[in-house]
This record gives C-alpha cells, sequence and structure tokens, in this order.
C-alpha cells in the first residue's frame, strides 16, 4: 500500500471567523494529496488527461476528531483503497504532530469529457489496483437522505473562482455553500465534526444556486444544493456539530 503524506500549514484565509479550519479548505487539501498521490501513482489527472478522462468526485466522508487551528501544521495522509462497484475508493488520514485529528474516506468516477458520461474504473485502473483494503471509515450503505421541506435556504451565484479545471464547479465550492445554511446561533456555538455528502451532477459558470438544509436530531442537519433555473439537484450532504471547544 503505497501511502502519500502532504504537509499544510494552515493559513488565516483557510480558517473560519473563529480560526478554526473550513470545511471547503479542508476539501481543498484532501483532493490536492489525492491529486499527488495519483499522479505518483500512474493515474493522475495529468494521464487520465491524455485518454480524454478525469477523476470526479462522487463522495466524500470526513470525521473530524478535534478542531484544526490556524497556524497547525496538518499532515494529510492517502492511499487508494480499491473499486466499488462504479467507484474508485480513496481513504485518508489526519495527522497534527503525530495525533491523528481525522478521517476521510471518498468515492471517484472516472468521466469522459467529451460525453461528460462516467467510465468503469475497472477499465481505467490496473488490476492489482481493484481489491479493497481496509478503509478508516464504513463504507455508506445508502444514499445520503434529502432534507424535505427545507428550513433555511441560501442563493449563490456560481461564480468563475467555482469552476476547476472540468470546467465545472469544484466540490470545494458545493461544500461551502453547503456550510452557509445554519443558523447564526448554531454557527456561533458550534463546529463541524462529520460530513458526508454526495455529488450528483454538475453544474457551471453563471447559474444560480440554492443550498437548503433541514434539522436531523440534535447537532445535524441534511444538505442539498440545488440549481434554481431547474430545480436539479446538485449535491446533498448530511452534518453533524458539537460545542466549540
Amino acid at each position: 500500500m503505497e501511502n502519500t503524506r502532504v504537509t499544510f500549514t494552515v493559513h488565516g484565509f483557510d480558517a473560519d471567523a473563529f480560526g478554526l479550519l473550513s470545511a471547503a479548505a479542508l476539501a481543498g487539501y484532501l483532493q490536492e494529496a489525492a491529486g499527488r498521490s495519483a499522479d505518483a501513482l500512474g493515474f493522475g489527472m495529468s494521464h487520465l488527461g491524455e485518454r480524454g478522462l478525469a477523476w470526479v468526485l462522487a463522495r466524500q466522508q470526513v470525521v473530524l476528531d478535534a478542531p484544526i487551528r490556524t497556524g497547525d501544521s496538518l499532515t494529510v495522509e492517502t492511499w487508494p483503497s480499491g473499486l466499488d462497484r462504479i467507484w474508485a475508493l480513496r481513504d485518508f488520514r489526519l495527522w497534527r504532530d503525530g495525533v491523528e485529528v481525522g478521517r476521510a474516506l471518498t468515492s471517484w468516477l472516472v468521466m469522459e469529457l467529451a460525453t461528460r458520461r462516467p467510465r468503469r474504473p475497472d477499465r481505467i485502473l490496473p488490476p492489482e489496483r481493484h481489491a479493497q483494503t481496509g478503509h478508516v471509515l464504513p463504507l455508506p450503505a445508502a444514499p445520503v437522505p434529502a432534507p424535505g421541506t427545507p428550513a433555511l435556504e441560501r442563493r449563490f451565484q456560481v461564480r468563475f473562482a467555482d469552476i476547476d479545471a472540468v470546467r465545472h464547479v469544484t466540490n470545494a465550492s458545493y461544500i461551502g455553500w453547503a456550510m452557509e445554511a445554519i443558523d447564526e446561533p448554531a454557527w456561533q456555538a458550534r463546529r463541524l465534526a462529520t460530513l458526508d455528502v454526495q455529488f450528483l451532477a454538475e453544474t457551471t459558470h453563471g447559474h444560480t444556486v440554492l443550498s437548503r438544509s433541514a434539522p436531523d436530531g440534535e447537532g445535524a442537519r441534511l444538505h442539498a444544493v440545488v440549481r434554481e433555473e431547474d430545480g436539479k439537484e446538485l449535491a446533498r450532504g448530511r452534518t453533524t456539530w458539537v460545542a466549540r471547544e
């Protein structure tokens, strides 16, 4: 199992008003580490791009055991962890000063850029990459539930800054929008503890998105991000929150 470790310094521009690493910035760290790992193993974005293909994140689960603060040196360890039907899996561990402070499990699709249709990763990855390794979090048994009638809704315009190299909205922007659909008292009192988000459809520059959420029991919320113009659901998620330390 070839593990890649990438160390990031948490700068102020990656942190929220309380000095904690934002969920969107963490998503960027995970994607950067995943990209470096895949490049080193010979199936990164540059390798797939030569074949008219790209990796697309389909689901991301994150558990944060402790707050990650401005000035922390955070090491992201990652490795490919096999296939699950049409998804390629990748695991992560987060380390601060030698102590594990979080974990993540991600599922990826291979997309054909010309048609925007998925390709099976077992036809892209070599056979030795097909078997699953152990995972840091349980594999999801079901889709993330939709929030139903939203309790909160925020509206956002898709900016050029939200578009990635595949020419669609990057996963970090969806996560950032989802984090906005909470009420101010909860934002003041709680920090993010877990995140499970599914990315369901693409959208591009110039569209308007609605970030919706509803309570799902004590300290938990269900989220949906939809395109306002046609009501298309783009992403959905579930978060849990704990009292700020």
